[in-house]
């Protein structure tokens, strides 16, 4: 037979119970609360941790550029070239220029023109502005080289101070950091497969900066009716435009010369290939330095219309 109890018994038992009970879930919600604290912790640290790494790539990045635009400044005040002498130059290299390089002089002559129009637009926006002394580096540099490959005994270039081109492209990776510093090590007159091996690395390089800062998704979203190539991925011209447009400097002058500078370099390629390709030494020492020194300008004025 069942005992009885008192109701006084049964409210103690349920105390009891009601008293267990909480204590459960009190030792219940401390572990959920300390699960909770540690995961918002590991969550804080991962998104602290990812910011640091953003702020110090981009540190690095605009550090580069930075350090690129400081070497032109100190540059040009050595180097300063106006309007009226850039012109006697164009005007000399076209009377001049050899059939082996007439390609060359006209595509100096056509650079040079592109920044005379930047130059002499009314009205300049801040983003062209920011960009108008690197422009006139590009011309000075594309009309160095065309005089160097048409001269017997070119000037030696002047030593540049670091422009951060190792640090920029490690941004992207050391793979490609590295590729620059094969390229760089391979360009000497000895090599018979320098003109191979620098140029491939430089056009990955310039495809690489295009395609970081603007890519295919971000061009397109920014303009669906972009010019695009024929397999339908935005042009070159498009994602050049793109990038201007992110700094206030679409304008058609100014697209107009950073298409035609890329194009310029390009086509040091083809009068590189054609004078190392299985001869070598077709091109001294200060003619191959000039060169180098006219792509790594292009790439870093790319970088600065990217950035």
């Amino acid at each position: 037979m069942p005992k009885k109890i008192t109701p006084s018994q049964y409210n103690q038992m349920v105390r009891r119970h009601n008293a267990k009970v909480n204590r459960v879930n009190r030792a219940n919600k401390a572990a959920i609360d300390k699960y909770n604290r540690d995961v918002d912790r590991h969550n804080r640290r991962v998104v602290e941790d990812r910011k640091r790494a953003v702020r110090e790539y981009n540190r690095n990045v605009q550090s580069a550029v930075t350090k690129y635009n400081q070497a032109v400044r100190a540059h040009n005040v050595q180097v300063k070239r106006d309007a009226a002498q850039r012109k006697r130059q164009i005007e000399q290299l076209l009377r001049a220029a050899s059939p082996r390089y007439v390609e060359v002089t006209r595509s100096t002559a056509e650079l040079t023109q592109r920044f005379e129009a930047i130059d002499s637009a009314s009205g300049l926006s801040s983003g062209i502005a920011s960009l108008l002394e690197l422009s006139e580096r590009e011309a000075d540099n594309s009309v160095s080289v065309a005089q160097a490959l048409e001269s017997d005994e070119p000037v030696a270039p002047d030593e540049m101070p670091d422009t951060g081109i190792l640090e920029y492209l490690a941004g992207f990776s050391q793979d490609l950091c590295d590729r620059w510093k094969g390229a760089m090590f391979a360009l000497n007159p000895a090599n018979t497969d320098a003109a191979r091996h620098f140029c491939t690395s430089v056009r990955e390089i310039f495809t690489e900066i295009l395609e970081r800062w603007a890519s295919n998704a971000d061009v397109l979203e920014d303009d669906p009716d972009c010019d695009r190539t024929p397999n339908g991925t935005p042009s070159r011209r498009a994602k050049i435009r793109y990038l201007l447009r992110q700094k206030g400097a679409d304008s058609p002058e100014m697209l107009g010369f950073v298409e035609q500078d890329i194009d310029d370099v390009l086509g040091l390629f083809k009068v590189f290939n054609e004078a190392t390709h299985g001869a070598a030494g077709k091109h001294s020492f200060t003619k191959l330095q000039l060169i180098r020194q006219r792509v790594e300008g292009g790439i870093m004025f790319l970088a600065a219309v990217a950035l």
